[in-house]
């Protein structure tokens, strides 16, 4: 774990929590917009937003409407306006405006997880209350075998056992940025990795290597195509080919039929009524004559 450290530490000297902000509130609202989305995209909204809410009184009275629509192209948007205006609110009236300091005071406020709280402490106060655990943590930890969990509360645990307390922070930073510049979810960089002497997973691909992390949007996207796509149905038993299927009773050869009742000669039928003859049926009444001279009557 020291090895691991200070390689990290060698390769990311400046590793950094990669939101834009200028306070703990900016941060806090910034940490609360990038859950399923990007760092580099949350920085391409914030400056507008925080052009228009400088502060959690003025987000508190926020229209809910404008907020989404500012913050539209994030993601879940409607749930993260929601957080955000909560948020806003419970700081001003619980805390005088002033974003909190502390860990218990922090997950109490609407939209706020041990994450989010992890980074305002660490970054906005310098405080080591935890190791943040996001997706690129929680997909390296277990490659580089320093956890067997899976969840992001065990994966924490397991983390500050063995990561000295005033490194929480920082190691958490330069292992993201290791996250997201070499060891890729779907193809880990090993070639060019620091950590790869130290790493049992060097050289596997992503599924060996322990891949925990939740699959992303475009991940979930290609695997519903997949399954509706025909060809990835689950075919049934395959039909047996025409050779191999049981045969019936054979059916008896024409001369073998048992014979029915012979059915009667035309001479031997029994008559019925016979038609009348065409001289014998009812004539028709006349059609009165047509007025025009010359024209040929109707027929009885």
């Amino acid at each position: 774990m020291a090895e691991i450290a200070a390689r990290l530490a060698e390769r990311w000297p400046d590793a950094v929590v990669e939101l834009d902000h200028q306070n703990a509130y900016q941060l806090l609202v910034a940490t609360i917009l990038a859950a399923q989305s990007t760092d580099k995209l949350i920085n391409t909204v914030t400056p507008a937003l925080f052009a228009r809410y400088p502060d959690p009184r003025a987000l508190a009275a926020a229209e809910p409407s404008e907020l989404e629509a500012m913050i539209f192209s994030t993601g879940f948007y409607r749930m993260k306006a929601k957080h955000l205006i909560g948020m806003a609110r419970a700081v001003t009236e619980r805390h005088g405006g002033v974003v909190p300091d502390t860990m218990e005071a922090l997950v109490e406020l609407p939209g706020v997880a041990r994450k989010t709280a992890n980074v305002v402490l660490g970054s906005a106060f310098s405080k080591n209350e935890g190791v943040v655990v996001d997706t690129h943590v929680s997909r390296l930890a277990p490659r580089l075998g320093l956890t067997r969990q899976s969840d992001p509360a065990g994966i924490e645990q397991d983390l500050m056992r063995l990561v000295p307390r005033d490194q929480w922070s920082i190691f958490a930073h330069r292992l993201i940025w290791h996250g997201r510049r070499v060891c890729h979810a779907r193809k880990p960089d090993c070639e060019h990795c620091t950590l790869a002497p130290l790493c049992p997973s060097a050289g596997l691909d992503a599924h060996a290597a322990g891949k925990t992390a939740a699959p992303t949007r475009a991940e979930r996207a290609a695997a519903a195509k997949a399954k509706a796509a025909p060809s990835a149905r689950k075919p049934g038993p395959a039909s047996p080919a025409p050779s191999a299927r049981k045969p019936g009773p054979a059916s008896p050869a024409p001369s073998a039929r048992k014979p029915g009742p012979a059915s009667p000669a035309p001479s031997a039928r029994k008559p019925g009524p016979a038609s009348p003859a065409p001289s014998a049926r009812k004539p028709r009444p006349a059609k009165a004559a047509p007025a025009r001279a010359g024209r040929r009557e109707p027929r009885a």
